[in-house]
């Protein structure tokens, strides 16, 4: 199947706007006209430590293929295929969802509301939501595999239908605790992010003197570290 390549896709991370990914291509499908996403593969790992508990992470383009089999139907997903090229190289062409990510949708929210608007007004909606996420999550645990990447980047609020679906599954873990514990840890930082309308940063708090800053303890503070991972 024939495709124009049109240029790399990008994607804001870690308070970065615009990273390019060099291996993933925004491309048109010169049979139907319509554009897809194509994934190259690229091998990438490095360390993340959670807890006390250090783990490898790398990407995996088989672990994907594989799940964008399971959730085919599912609607909670992006959606797409594998094929191998000439040199048996994983490729995956993926459907484009056109919308915003949930961070930018609850980033935008908190510069329009208060904290006490957002959390009676539209908080209950996108929690409802959120915990359809979850259980597409709980989907997946149960045929065995794992997302690998939890984020609130990683879901994207479909603009046709308003369907919150997660993407970018390529990421896998060794974790020899619990295989599903990453995800769980991703879901967690998800909620909280969600109640908070965005990051309360300690940096701010002290800042604008905010009076929970001299309230703070050590266990209220959410960190990962992550060695290796290009930002």
């Amino acid at each position: 199947m024939p495709y124009l390549i049109r240029h790399n896709a990008k994607e804001g991370r870690f308070g970065l706007d615009d990273e390019v990914k060099f291996w993933v291509k925004r491309a048109i499908d010169l049979n139907t006209g319509e554009t897809k996403i194509i994934k190259l593969v690229f091998y990438e790992k490095f360390m993340a430590h959670i807890g006390g508990i250090d783990f490898e992470c790398f990407r995996s383009p088989r672990k994907e293929a594989r799940i964008l089999k399971i959730v085919r139907d599912h609607q909670h997903f992006m959606h797409g295929y594998s094929v191998h090229d000439e040199q048996d190289n994983i490729v995956r062409v993926l459907d484009i969802i056109y919308g915003e990510t949930l961070a930018n949708h609850v980033r935008n929210k908190g510069s329009e509301m208060t904290h006490e608007r957002y959390f009676y007004e539209e908080l209950p909606m996108i929690l409802d939501n959120y915990i359809l996420c979850i259980e597409a999550i709980r989907f997946l645990h149960e045929r065995g595999e794992k997302h690998g990447d939890i984020r609130r980047d990683h879901i994207l609020i479909d603009r046709d239908n308003e369907i919150y679906r997660w993407i970018d599954f390529d990421y896998n873990f060794r974790h020899r605790e619990n295989i599903y514990g990453y995800d769980l840890f991703g879901l967690g930082n998800v909620l909280m992010y969600l109640v908070g309308m965005g990051d309360a940063l300690i940096l701010e708090l002290r800042d604008r003197q905010h009076p929970a800053f001299d309230d703070l303890r050590e266990e209220d503070v959410n960190v990962v570290s992550i060695t290796g991972l290009p930002i």
